[in-house]
């Protein structure tokens, strides 16, 4: 179509150029003229003809001038040239040379007509020449029909790289024969085929759906004049056979006396294609909408509902059918009240698509079909289609949920109360260490806050590994997991079983518990029993020591040997004993009374307790008498210390006494030893040392 165009203007201009139809003297008022003449005189006699018609002009008088000139960034509108110039660069030459680098439009100055001057032109160009001497009228008609021509020569060059560029295929044929006039580049690019293939084909040979009988009759509303256009969807076939949808448009066009058809066809292929995608899509998006659990409901510009999937109808009880184009809100919203307020913030959301609630989640009343009260939760976003504002809400029945959440806040308050029952420090706490709860025990005894970490707020951070604190105090963020270093938590909730443990915190004992509730919350509490510790202690001392001496008691010795037996049966270390007695104790009591004898016992405990390891075990064997429990200690060894420990004493001064002494038997243990053996054996080593005089030490370092 449009190459046709360009055709029939061209075809225009020269029939009017021809009758002398619609000339204007200044229809090119202010164009450049470069005249080419070796002759001044005579260029300037042409320069002041065409610059009576309002042309500018300038003049050049050589060809190689002219070239300089053209090159340079002012180009003229058109060229004078004689074809016979004096010196150098003919006018021809000069022409082809200008042609090569410029589209400039050159007509020729000649004197002669011979056949070989006017077929040398027409190599040239195709914009003419002139007779010098032929006068002012023809030298200005040839000026304007020269510019005329190029202009639509311009005109027609555009329309047929319009017509070649096309992204879409264009075919001229002619109506009568079918035969291609032109096909676009775009075409054959296609169809695979060339100019000169295409040349001698018509439309039927790449329409596999139509012959000619069928396409004829396509055409007659065109060729009667019924139609001015005809759409219609075919098949195209390629060179090469395959096949891909078209759309094809068909216009008559009227062309020197004749008509010729002109079809734009626009290959369906990839908007096919993309079709496919979207009704796949939509056939997802579809299936997603139809099984999801949430209800999906869509609102027009006017608040009426478009869209209403199936998890909907089984919210609200309402069949698509009953809602489509119904104001939701009139039949799900509790009270007129809240009616005119959505109402209200509907109008605004019309206008700016913004609203309260908009990407948002709120909670909210609303009523079943059947009157019923339902909890929801509503997220709800814009959507603008065809200028208008729409709704799209997605709906969620959380009745279910709220029952949980009162039945858990119930619980949270019984939970709370017993709390509160409980006379020590309690809390709730969760897995991730926040207390969440807690009795006013614990407020007030350990001053904890509910919402603080529990090892940071109950037991402090010096209970924390060294760690775990050092990242708090390096980043002001704790660790995961952080946890203080007795904790038993996770055992816990992992076990679903209490766990109880004795842990030193707050400056006391207590007897602390970690009680499972759940998943992810558990009890915690705790009870000082510090003083109920140092009672034990206190009895557990009492029980396993001598009470005027503190030294360890008979009872307590027994264990602590047999223990050391048995360490010994494992690893074969030695170890001895010592027995201890105060030469003349009765005489003592009889001279000096017995607080004398005490004084004396104390200080005979205090040298040996000053003297022993704390491995070693002293204890009070009766009366005056001691034993000494010396582990990994060989007997000769044990006897060295005992004539160590002799030796101070007797130079010991003890108030209101003076010196005293005492004899030791020392015995090492054996193999076959059991504790009465090994005890005897010392205990025999002791009256050795009495029958020797007292005040010495006797041992024998052989195993019998």
């Amino acid at each position: 179509m449009l190459l046709l165009k360009a055709a029939a203007t061209v075809m225009k201009i020269f029939r009017n150029k021809c009758l002398g139809v619609g000339l204007s003297v200044n229809a090119f008022k202010g164009k450049r003229i470069l005249i080419v003449e070796d002759s001044r005189f005579q260029a300037q006699i042409t320069a002041n003809i065409l610059n009576k018609y309002g042309y500018m002009t300038e003049i050049a008088l050589t060809g190689e001038e002219a070239v300089e000139k053209v090159s340079g960034s002012r180009c003229p509108d058109l060229i004078l040239v004689d074809i016979e110039l004096g010196k150098g660069m003919d006018g021809a030459l000069a022409a082809r040379t200008i042609q090569q680098f410029r589209d400039v439009p050159v007509v020729f100055l000649t004197a002669h007509t011979e056949k070989e001057i006017v077929e040398k032109i027409r190599t040239i160009t195709g914009y003419g020449y002139v007779l010098k001497g032929a006068g002012e009228h023809v030298l200005v008609s040839t000026v304007e029909m020269a510019l005329h021509l190029y202009e639509a020569n311009a005109h027609a060059n555009m329309y047929r790289q319009i017509f070649e560029n096309s992204l879409n295929e264009i075919y001229i044929f002619h109506p009568e024969t079918l035969k291609f006039i032109a096909v676009n580049r775009g075409a054959r690019k296609n169809l695979g085929y060339t100019i000169e293939e295409l040349s001698t084909m018509t439309p039927l040979d790449l329409e596999p759906e139509l012959d000619s009988e069928s396409f004829r009759a396509l055409l007659e509303p065109l060729v009667g004049g019924m139609q001015e256009q005809i759409l219609f969807n075919t098949v195209h076939r390629r060179k090469d056979g395959s096949l891909y949808p078209a759309e094809m448009h068909l216009q008559l066009f009227g062309h020197s006396g004749e008509k010729v058809c002109v079809a734009l066809i626009i290959d369906l292929t990839e908007r096919r294609k993309m079709e496919e995608e979207l009704r796949a899509r939509d056939a997802t998006l579809g299936t997603i909408m139809g099984s999801a659990r949430d209800a999906i409901i869509m609102l027009d510009g006017q608040g009426n509902v478009t869209f209403w999937n199936p998890a909907a109808e089984q919210l609200f009880g309402y069949s698509r059918e009953e809602i489509l184009g119904k104001d939701l809100h009139r039949l799900v919203v509790l009270d007129e009240c809240l009616y005119q307020a959505y109402n209200k913030a509907f109008k605004h959301f019309q206008l700016t698509g913004e609203g309260n609630t908009i990407g948002k989640t709120t909670e909210l009343k609303a009523k079943h079909k059947d009157g019923r009260e339902l909890d929801v939760e509503l997220s709800l976003s814009a959507l603008r289609i065809r200028d208008a504002w729409h709704a799209v809400g997605i709906v969620r029945d959380i009745s279910e949920r709220k029952r949980l959440e009162e039945d858990n806040r119930r619980k949270e308050e019984c939970l709370r109360l017993m709390l509160e029952g409980i006379p020590n420090p309690a809390w709730l706490i969760n897995r991730e260490r926040i207390i969440l709860a807690q009795n006013k025990a614990a407020e007030r005894i350990m001053g904890s806050k509910t919402g603080d970490y529990c090892w940071e707020s109950i037991h402090g951070m010096e209970t924390l590994p060294d760690r775990s604190r050092e990242a708090i105090e390096k980043s002001g963020t704790p660790l995961p997991g952080t946890k203080c270093y007795f904790c038993r938590v996770d055992e816990a909730l992992d076990k679903n079983a209490p766990i109880n443990s004795e842990v030193e915190f707050a400056g006391g004992i207590w007897d602390t518990w970690w009680i499972p509730l759940g998943e992810d919350i558990y009890l915690h509490y705790a009870v000082d029993v510090t003083k109920y510790k140092k009672m034990e202690e206190q009895l557990y001392r009492l029980s396993n020591t001598d009470p005027l001496t503190n030294a360890y008691n008979r009872r307590y010795f027994m264990q602590v040997l047999e223990q050391e037996m048995e360490r010994t049966g494992r690893t074969g270390l030695p170890f001895s004993i010592i027995m201890v007695d105060l030469d003349h104790f009765k005489s003592i009591n009889d001279r000096f009374g017995h607080a004398a004898g005490d004084l004396v016992l104390k200080s005979l405990v205090d040298l040996i307790n000053g003297r022993i390891r704390k491995i070693d075990c002293l204890a009070r064997w009766g009366g005056e008498e001691f034993v000494i429990l010396l582990p990994n200690t060989p007997v000769d060894k044990a006897a060295g210390l005992a004539e160590e420990i002799r030796g101070q004493l007797s130079k010991m001064n003890i108030p209101g006494v003076g010196s005293v002494t005492a004899s030791f038997g020392v015995a090492g243990y054996c193999p076959s030893d059991t504790s009465d053996t090994l005890i005897m054996r010392a205990d025999n080593m002791l009256y050795e040392a009495k029958a020797a005089g007292r005040n010495c030490v006797r041992y024998r370092e052989e195993c019998l």
